[in-house]
């Protein structure tokens, strides 16, 4: 069977279908409602990731065999594990003593002793920077074998991507597991440059705002070549050699003009140059102006000079350095159906970087098929990019003109759509993250299963935090509380994330703002959570859960008094303060009891004794931990099975420790034991692995090691599932340790 790298690509198979079928690529453009030349791209492998909705008419027409559909799908369609690096632009023209300067930097000598090599790629918007930054990762793919990695910074937006969540991409795409990212930026920064010294790899941040941003993205030493793009000079970066970039010379935006539009043209080069110099010369102008070429046969050069002429007159009073692409992009959008304009312009509502149809169908109204047609056809005019597993995403300038065209041409309508569209995102997002809840969703979910939630809640990651920042901002605080309160179970599962204690301080401020205390106090509980968990942050953790304390004593509700008492437990443990600990969990106890907080009051027993624990006084904590369990398995206590379940699990594991902290070997074999089934029976890989070695350990105390080898072969498997290579490690090394005894019993 032939390797993936001698199957025959996308293009060729499509060529061949479209012959055996006797169809010419205009024949089958007709049939099909996908332009010539977006078929000619795909067949000549200049598009290898078209879109699903195109790829899929395409095959219909051409009836292409079942299997060899899937493997179509299967290897045009997949999303990006993460930072991958997009295909290199079409048309890339020129640059040539960019691309040198770039080569010859990556060819020197090197060793891992020496900085690794940082290049500023500077200049004005639309000038090309992040095409040339595409162009040489693709041609210096030889000398970087350790990877080619992209982040898009997103240093034009309201809200740039912080530096500590674009170095979590990274390093997860380094293959750095979750549990060995650090919380801290600087701490990240460190593992950044840790991993990247040992690599020599190709990394390009993109779009960077500013060197506050920038600064934690640089390396250390090593052989690898760090590419920052950004509008700005980034001068502070003391270590940083820069590259400028000015708009094309005369001969190269004629020439990439030429190619995008009609490559076999005779054209007027004196017409073409003309062109170019109204697009300013700048490859974003020149792109778009040539695709309008290249859409319209019957549009000659001269005519669209002449439009050109009359647009720029009317638009002197734009900087002249944007002078061009706006007019490339107002003659674009005037060539739109009314329908396509009107989608076009109401994409600027949407908040994150790249969308796919479902939120175009809310603000235009059409069904959602009739929204991807649309979204397509704005594809081929240009003025909408196409980015990896079947969305879509605006270059920035353009955003700005279609927010342009939308403040001037539905100025009324802008208010509405953005707040219907804000309520859209929050209720979708609600509507996902109560598969999270112990008890499961409501019946008629929008998501078929937690699988489903979880892959739109992380897809659609950028979208939904942005929306929630806008409508809190817009005071529809509300549904800014809702939709926090229904990803609380969700950010259990995502706690490397950087933007939770963001959400949670967006939801306690409008808990407030709505006057409610006790709501407040749970969202300020949700936050000191956050703080400890995700960011370690454990002093602002203790103080927030001080604010949320008093706001429960406001609202007179014992059972989130005892909550802000077990968070600020939390941070003082996270801090040393094991007494201050105890003393708050004690209280937390008695204040959950008092409430019926039949859930919350399990959790604050199972903390007493860990305290009680870490204060070295292990029989206290047995008989906390016992009292505990026997709780969970009273039938007549009215929790939820969840978490009585799960809870039960994770005390039997509690037991262990305090067994095993007073040298009573064989009872912690059989409750670890027991732990271990009850893990698996819940679902807790990770925490599983972790008894499971455990267990090991208890059993090599006691002499009894038959049965440790397999629960450590199990431990291992789970670790590799769970990406804890160092839990792998530890189970692996007490393997070897259990063979070696078993050959030297003395």
């Amino acid at each position: 069977m032939p390797s993936t790298s001698e199957r025959p690509s996308l293009g060729s198979v499509l060529r061949a279908c479209r012959i055996a079928a006797g169809l010419s690529i205009e024949g089958l453009a007709d049939r099909c409602g996908v332009s010539v030349r977006a078929i000619s791209d795909i067949e000549r492998d200049r598009v290898r990731r078209p879109q699903r909705r195109t790829l899929s008419v395409l095959l219909d027409v051409l009836a292409v065999p079942d299997d060899e559909r899937r493997r179509l799908f299967e290897t045009t369609s997949v999303r990006p594990a993460g930072c991958e690096l997009p295909d290199p632009p079409r048309y890339f023209t020129g640059r040539v003593a960019a691309l040198r300067t770039l080569g010859g930097l990556a060819c020197r000598p090197s060793d891992d002793r020496q900085q690794a090599t940082v290049v500023v790629v500077t200049g004005s918007a639309g000038v090309g920077k992040t095409s040339l930054a595409l162009r040489a990762a693709a041609d210096l793919v030889a000398e970087y074998p350790d990877g080619r990695f992209f982040v898009d910074l997103r240093g034009m937006d309201d809200v740039p991507t912080a530096p500590g969540e674009a170095l979590h991409r990274l390093l997860r795409a380094f293959g750095v597991p979750e549990q060995r990212i650090p919380a801290g930026l600087d701490e990240r920064a460190t593992a950044y440059r840790s991993a990247l010294c040992r690599r020599r790899a190709l990394v390009v941040w993109d779009n960077a705002a500013d060197e506050a941003q920038a600064r934690p993205l640089l390396p250390g030493a090593g052989r690898s070549l760090v590419l920052l793009t950004s509008r700005r000079r980034l001068s502070g970066l003391d270590t940083a050699q820069w590259l400028s970039l000015e708009p094309l010379p005369d001969d190269e935006s004629t020439a990439m003009l030429r190619a995008i539009a009609r490559p076999g043209d005779t054209a007027d080069p004196d017409e073409l140059r003309e062109l170019a110099r109204h697009c300013g010369h700048m490859p974003l102008a020149l792109r778009v102006t040539g695709q309008r070429l290249s859409d319209e046969p019957g549009l000659s050069v001269l005519e669209l000079n002449r439009r050109f002429t009359g647009e720029q007159n009317r638009l002197a009073v734009i900087d002249a350095g944007a002078a061009g692409i706006h007019t490339a992009l107002s003659l674009s959008y005037r060539r739109l159906g009314a329908d396509l304009r009107r989608t076009f312009r109401r994409l600027c509502l949407i908040p994150g970087p790249d969308f796919g149809p479902d939120p175009v169908a809310v603000i235009t109204d059409a069904p959602g098929e009739d929204a991807e047609r649309r979204l397509e056809a704005l594809v081929e005019s240009g003025l909408v990019a196409a980015v990896p597993a079947d969305r879509y995403g605006l270059h920035d300038l353009v955003r700005d003109f279609a927010a342009d065209r939308m403040a001037a041409e539905e100025p009324e309508s802008t208010g509405p759509l953005r707040t219907a569209l804000l309520r859209w995102w929050l209720a979708r997002t609600t509507a996902a993250g109560r598969h999270f809840e112990p008890d499961g969703p409501a019946p008629l979910t929008e998501f078929r299963d937690r699988a489903a939630a979880t892959g739109w809640l992380d897809v659609e990651r950028a979208n939904w935090f942005a929306a929630l920042r806008s409508a809190a901002a817009l005071g529809l605080h509300e549904p800014v509380v809702d939709t926090v309160d229904a990803l609380h179970w969700f950010s259990d599962s995502r706690v490397h994330l950087d933007l939770w204690p963001e959400v949670f301080r967006l939801s306690a401020e409008s808990a407030a703002r709505l006057g409610d205390p006790r709501t407040e106090a749970v969202h300020l509980n949700y936050l000191a959570w956050a703080q400890a968990i995700c960011q370690r942050e454990f002093t602002r953790s203790v103080t927030t859960a001080a604010r949320a304390l008093d706001r429960a004593i406001s609202a007179d509700d014992p059972a989130q008094q005892g909550w802000a008492l077990l968070y600020a437990a939390c941070g003082h443990t996270g801090l040393g303060e094991y007494p201050a600990a105890l003393r708050q969990r004690q209280r937390a106890w008695v204040l959950l009891r008092r409430s019926a907080d039949w859930e919350g009051l399990p959790q604050a027993m199972a903390s007493l004794g860990a305290s009680l624990l870490a204060l070295g006084r292990p029989a206290e904590a047995l008989r906390v931990h016992q009292r505990t369990r026997l709780l969970l398995r009273d039938a007549s206590y009215p929790i939820s099975a969840f978490v009585r379940s799960s809870t039960d699990a994770l005390t039997c594991q509690r037991i262990g420790y305090d067994l095993a902290a007073l040298g009573r070997w064989p009872e912690c074999v059989t409750i670890r034991r027991e732990a271990v089934r009850r893990l698996r029976e819940n679902a807790m890989p990770a925490i599983e692995a972790l008894a499971s070695v455990e267990l090991a350990e208890a059993l090599r105390r006691t002499g009894a090691t038959r049965e440790a080898p397999a629960y450590l072969v199990r431990a291992i498997e789970l670790a590799d599932a769970c990406d804890d290579p160092d839990l792998a490690r530890r189970a692996g090394a007490l393997l070897a340790d259990l063979s070696r005894d078993d050959l030297d019993p003395g």
